[in-house]
């Protein structure tokens, strides 16, 4: 519902609402005193951190153009998976040394200090600045019959349901692109999830405490930094045909795809099997090195995808993160729990395979996506119907 609700009001009031709903409920969870606070402030904390994630899709494309989108996205996902690392390690030493109620504390604390850093930014979407502009000219001249292209037009209630409800699920249930991107981006991004109850039993049997296991996340976060290699490439590859004339189309930043995809299921069989019970002997390290590639692999697919979505629906954008973030959270959300008894039914070699074989689906996802892709998106009425109304409504913001 969210993602619509910004492409009506602006991006800005999400951001402002979200970070000082979470600062409030980062603190009901540990000052509430009784289990159903804690499932209460999760529920609202959760609520409250599916916003960004999401609206910030539309920000990126409402802000920068093709070329400069490439460098936006990669910072954005590489950020975010970099924290989703770091979040098990920094919860499993403050647990340590200074209670669960920290985690909280200091959540809370930190997203003040970011709703305070939203009340000076500027509201970036199209057609709402239009709109305010539009209004400005009509009250300093006095002409009311102003006339302008508006994306976003939801004249009665029955309309507003109909694109902050309907479109979303439309979108997510009848656009072929967003159905398959959902799907593998999703089980891909929910890897790191499965990996928050894995990696403490599997380095647990090594004898390590979950604050040491919890550190094997770093390896995860120095592999999201390879992203920025390919990123160099596509980099000189738009320039090239931008100086031959050609337009250029969200197939031509793809081609990290093609490396995400081995490189996830080459880590995962790497970590599968130089762990115990078959490589007890095998040295900490060479389980964990095999993480890095699985950090890019998983970056790679989330930065590839997410960019293909932004540059196919421009304005719309966030409409349709909005089916992708609702696929990823119902994944990642039963990971845990699927790994939990993956892992307790199965020795860590047997149950790493699995993971490994299920892996096996982005290497033909990859073939099939850059085969079919352009095609798929040209037939596609409402992308087309996306690229028609962004150079419509494109406007300069000072």
């Amino acid at each position: 519902m969210i993602p619509p609700v910004s492409e009506l009001a602006g991006r800005w009031w999400p951001y402002f609402v979200s970070t000082l709903f979470f600062s409030i409920f980062c603190l009901v969870i540990p000052l509430g005193g009784h289990i159903a606070t804690v499932y209460a402030g999760r529920f609202m904390t959760g609520l409250a951190s599916s916003v960004p994630s999401v609206v910030i899709a539309g920000s990126i494309e409402d802000m920068f153009n093709t070329r400069q989108r490439v460098w936006a996205v990669v910072f954005w996902n590489s950020s975010t998976t970099i924290a989703l690392c770091l979040g098990p390690i920094y919860a499993a030493h403050m647990i340590t040394h200074a209670g669960w109620q920290w985690v909280y504390y200091s959540g809370s604390i930190c997203t003040l200090a970011l709703w305070l850093a939203v009340l000076p930014l500027k509201e970036s979407r199209p057609s709402v600045v239009l709109g305010r502009r539009i209004q400005q000219l009509r009250q300093t001249t006095g002409i009311i019959d102003l006339r302008w292209t508006n994306a976003d037009v939801a004249k009665d209630w029955s309309a507003w349901v109909d694109l902050v409800l309907a479109r979303p699920m439309r979108l997510l249930l009848t656009e072929p692109l967003v159905i398959l991107i959902a799907i593998t981006s999703s089980i891909s991004w929910s890897i790191i999830y499965l990996f928050t109850d894995s990696l403490v039993r599997v380095y647990g049997s090594m004898g390590f405490t979950a604050a040491q296991s919890s550190l094997a996340f770093l390896s995860l976060a120095v592999g999201v930094l390879f992203t920025l290699a390919p990123r160099f490439a596509d980099t000189r590859r738009l320039r090239r045909l931008q100086a031959a004339g050609r337009h250029i189309e969200p197939e031509d930043k793809m081609q990290g795809f093609l490396y995400a995809a081995p490189a996830l299921t080459g880590g995962l069989i790497w970590f599968a099997w130089s762990v115990p019970p078959a490589a007890s002997s095998l040295h900490w390290i060479v389980p964990t090195l095999s993480l890095m590639p699985v950090g890019y692999a998983v970056n790679e697919t989330a930065h590839a995808l997410s960019g293909f979505l932004a540059d196919s629906y421009m304005l719309y954008s966030a409409s349709v993160f909005s089916g992708l973030a609702l696929a990823r959270a119902l994944i990642s959300g039963v990971m845990p729990l699927l790994a939990h008894e993956l892992y307790t039914r199965l020795d860590a070699n047997v149950a790493g395979s699995v993971v490994a074989a299920i892996s096996l689906v982005f290497a033909v996802a990859a073939v099939v996506f850059l085969r079919c892709s352009r095609a798929m998106r040209r037939r596609s009425p409402f992308a087309s119907y996306s690229m028609v109304m962004h150079y419509a409504t494109q406007i300069e913001v000072d």
